[in-house]
């Protein structure tokens, strides 16, 4: 009887840490999709940022140079090409977070605030050079499951190349809801 107990509380324990296993390794898997995405869509906008910002300044020295005057308008296509893709960016990257949200992926909520400026010019705040405006450079994103808790840290400062330079750093913790209030 005794044995029998014994080998039922071991039971229990090996089925509480598989689910806590599972629950960790769903939380990873989150994680790792969300910052893909978050990659994906930081690149483009930033590469699509230096397009702008480069057609802008190629526009500005054209105003000199009466043989390249015909080709602004052809600048300017190129910006409203760049933005309406970055529009385009924004709806899917928005689309994508919310199919992992209803996945049962537990994300933080200022994943869905969008880490550039909101604005009318095709979803953007933009920059006298018509670049998105970056909200900030850094920042750092919760994912919390009971009892695991990710930080995501983002550093986006080298975004805006035409090979952006994204700096990412996890760190895993076994969390409370209280620190996960105090820490904002």
């Amino acid at each position: 009887m005794a044995l029998s107990g014994l080998l039922t509380l071991a039971g229990l324990e090996l089925q509480r840490n598989f689910v806590l296993l599972q629950k960790r390794t769903q939380l990873f898997l989150c994680v790792k999709e969300t910052k893909g995405e978050l990659n994906n869509y930081l690149s483009s906008i930033g590469r699509t940022n230096w397009v702008l910002k480069n057609t802008n300044r190629a526009q500005a020295a054209a105003v000199f140079i009466p043989p390249l005057w015909p080709h602004i308008a052809n600048a300017e296509k190129i910006k409203k090409i760049m933005k309406a893709h970055q529009a385009m960016k924004l709806s899917l990257y928005y689309k994508t977070l919310f199919k992992l949200k209803n996945r049962g992926c537990p994300m933080d909520t200022k994943m869905f605030l969008n880490s550039y400026l909101p604005g009318n010019d095709y979803g953007f705040s933009r920059n006298i050079d018509s670049s998105a405006k970056l909200r900030t450079n850094k920042w750092t994103y919760y994912f919390f499951d009971k009892p695991y808790l990710l930080t995501l840290h983002v550093d986006a400062s080298g975004a805006e190349s035409l090979v952006p330079k994204l700096d990412y750093q996890a760190k895993e913790k076994m969390g409370t809801l209280s620190f996960l209030l105090s820490s904002h």
